[in-house]
């Protein structure tokens, strides 16, 4: 029986032969008024069956791939568009040798594609001032490689609760005009993120002799997420981020590639859980420091002024979140107590330093920088849901058949 099932692994939707992992994370688990001589005495609790694939190896693959091989954009640069010359007529409209031509208008910058945007043109301009390593041939090209990271949780079934939770990773040296495109096959399945298992509970009553509270439940959802980004972001690829690899493109050219992390974009509950920040906490915002209370200011000048004051990873934050989280182990500190949430509550924050936090701070970056607007949830089927709804209660209330005209109108427009 183990032979079958040994050959059974490299040939299933997780293949072996596709780069596909299998590993076993596994939680600390406090408990309120629990004390441990350290983090590393605490029992442990396993979620087993995490699916992954070897990033370094993911993207390797993808330059390699011959499909877009002249599609790739290695070197990134501004775009400008030159607006056409007027001309200025100082005479009569017969008269053609009195027209003069103005002073050409000033080009204006425009930006169009991960590869042309400020950032990127920044971490450039940094790779070229990087000493080059001693042993690479004097022709051989060094180039960023942007990494887009996506996950969304996704319902399988209109009925039932089957669902996946993916993270993709989508290469942005590709214009987004082929990435949008599903049948250009350009997102890559990193990796499935288990939700937290429902045995929980069990190990802890076998454990502690009792529950685990809601709050030590939600601080175990945001610390699984966060070893399993230490699974994606191990040596191999740190090595690679700060050193580069050498690559064999698919246009044939030897190249030593910088994987860059450019963006994080997931719906609101996902970057909360990535960030180890709390749900719609006092300050909600996993960018900047805008208080909850000062939501409804959104679109006003103020409120312009308020989101200019940004998230930023400091070592003092970290020594905060790192003293607190060790008083939770060593001092049996309860997850819910004044003790624990406050030192952070400004923040919003849980006493988890993310995985994201120790790798880009390494590299002198802010990680909180990584999350962008989520335009289809946070727009789309958020805010633009909310009003939208909202105008037609206003619409119900008016009465007088003003919904039925508003239907009929929504139908002429869709026809013509």
């Amino acid at each position: 029986m183990k032979r079958l099932d040994d050959y059974k692994k490299p040939s299933g939707v997780f293949s072996a032969a596709d780069g596909w992992h299998e590993a076993t994370v596994e939680l600390p688990a406090p408990q309120d008024g629990v004390e441990f001589n350290s983090e590393e005495d605490a029992p442990h609790f396993p979620v087993e069956g995490v699916h992954f694939r070897d990033l370094l190896e993911l993207i390797i693959a993808e330059v390699q791939d011959p499909r877009l091989a002249e599609q790739r954009h290695w070197y990134l640069h501004e775009r400008y568009w030159h607006p056409p010359q007027p001309q200025r007529d100082t005479g009569s409209p017969s008269d053609t040798s009195q027209t003069t031509p103005s002073s050409p208008p000033d080009p204006i910058r425009i930006i169009t594609k991960t590869y042309n945007s400020n950032d990127m043109l920044c971490a450039h301009e940094e790779l070229r001032q990087m000493p080059r390593c001693p042993d690479d041939l004097a022709d051989l090209e060094y180039a960023i490689l942007l990494l887009l990271a996506y996950s969304d949780s996704t319902h399988l079934a209109s009925f039932g609760s089957a669902s996946l939770w993916p993270i993709y990773i989508y290469i942005g040296n590709v214009t987004k005009y082929i990435r949008g495109r599903p049948m250009s096959f350009t997102a890559q399945h990193l990796t499935y993120l288990p939700k937290l298992p429902d045995n929980v509970q069990d190990f802890y009553e076998r454990e502690h002799g009792a529950h685990a509270s809601a709050e030590t439940l939600r601080w175990l959802r945001c610390e699984l997420m966060q070893k399993i980004w230490e699974l994606i972001l191990n040596d191999k690829f740190k090595d690679a981020y700060r050193h580069g690899v050498v690559v064999e493109c698919a246009d044939g050219v030897i190249r030593r590639l910088f994987p860059r992390l450019f963006v994080y974009s997931a719906d609101y509950p996902e970057k909360v859980l990535i960030a180890a920040m709390r749900h719609l906490g006092e300050c909600p915002c996993p960018r900047c420091l805008i208080k909850m209370k000062q939501i409804n200011a959104a679109g006003t000048t103020v409120d312009t002024q308020r989101r200019a004051h940004k998230r930023v990873d400091t070592e003092a934050l970290q020594y905060t979140i790192n003293r607190v989280r060790a008083s939770i182990f060593k001092n049996g500190l309860p997850m819910a107590s004044k003790r624990a949430k406050d030192p952070l509550k400004n923040l919003s924050l849980f006493p988890i330093q993310s995985t994201l936090s120790k790798f880009m701070f390494e590299f002198k970056a802010n990680f909180y920088e990584l999350f962008a607007p989520d335009l289809m949830h946070e727009f789309e089927l958020g805010v633009w849901k909310g009003v939208f709804n909202h105008l037609l209660r206003l619409l119900v209330a008016q009465g007088g058949g003003a919904l039925q005209t508003f239907n009929e109108r929504s139908v002429f427009l869709t026809l013509v």
